[in-house]
């Protein structure tokens, strides 16, 4: 009973940390959005020293995963679960990749051009970091209706980033500036679908937590289009 009771403490203390790294991307990704938003270069920058909090964060987490495997000998569905929380760690781990490109775009764009697609780019954007939120919110809580919800959702950012592409390619440059200002918004909206994919598969490790079983949450997402 007390080692039982042990070890239920310590992989408490452990999701608990978890939460905090998956709180952290979500409001690392909503503020480099900010900024981009609102054109702050200088608030992007400061942002970009986050992500070595976020990499120092699932260094740490991912070593005390192994010592939980390895030292305390979980069984069925505590072994599960870590498995499962090293796979959330290293996608919350380049989520938190692209809230920092998003950061450094924002540092080099120019406000005034094609700033008709500033707020559709962040309108997806916040649109992920809602998906990061529930995807944590679901793998805490062992929720696969969540988690199966969640990960449906990442159609529309799918949707959302053809539609933006199109549109951009479409534009015709005149000039140097306008060229890479396209270039920057053509990169982060592919990000961002990425960040949609990885959520997606944040959820479908939630899913094998609880039920042990491996499912393509994103082959039925496509198939319910």
């Amino acid at each position: 009973m007390t080692t039982r009771t042990g070890l239920d403490g310590k992989l408490a203390a452990y999701y608990r940390d978890i939460l905090y790294m998956g709180t952290m991307v979500e409001e690392f990704l909503l503020d480099a959005t900010s900024a981009f938003e609102e054109g702050d270069g200088s608030r992007a920058m400061d942002l970009v020293a986050r992500d070595e909090e976020v990499d120092a964060m699932q260094a740490r987490l991912e070593g005390e995963s192994v010592t939980l495997l390895l030292l305390q000998s979980p069984v069925a569905r505590d072994l599960r679960k870590i498995v499962t929380s090293i796979k959330v760690l290293a996608n919350l781990e380049r989520i938190g990749d692209y809230a920092v490109h998003l950061a450094k775009l924002t540092a080099k764009k120019d406000p005034s051009v094609y700033a008709k697609y500033v707020p559709r780019i962040a309108e997806m954007a916040r649109a992920g970091a809602g998906m990061i939120r529930d995807s944590i919110t679901a793998y805490i809580e062992d929720d696969e209706s969540r988690a199966t919800a969640t990960a449906s959702r990442d159609a529309e950012i799918d949707a959302r980033k053809k539609e933006l592409i199109r549109e951009l390619l479409a534009e015709r440059p005149t000039d140097e500036a306008e060229m890479r200002q396209l270039y920057r918004f053509l990169s982060i909206a592919k990000d961002l679908e990425r960040l949609g994919d990885h959520v997606t598969t944040i959820c479908e490790w939630v899913v094998f937590a609880v039920r042990g079983d491996i499912v393509d949450l994103g082959r039925a997402a496509r198939q319910a289009e």
